[in-house]
């Protein structure tokens, strides 16, 4: 995984960030949202960071 490459444009949310969260103790698209603003601003992103979030915490 890049984690770099900005998943959220509208907040300049990288794929390191919603991965971050997670490690933080995020267990929901909602609490990783809440961390990193992802999905707040026009929406375009929620499908992708759902999707990052899910297989995060798959992993774990």
């Amino acid at each position: 995984m890049n984690r770099r490459k900005v998943i959220c444009p509208c907040y300049q949310v990288t794929k390191g960030d919603v991965a971050d969260a997670v490690e933080k103790g995020a267990s929901s698209f909602k609490e990783v949202k809440k961390m990193t603003r992802a999905g707040k601003g026009c929406g375009k992103c929620k499908k992708k960071v759902k999707k990052l979030t899910k297989k995060l915490l798959a992993k774990q």
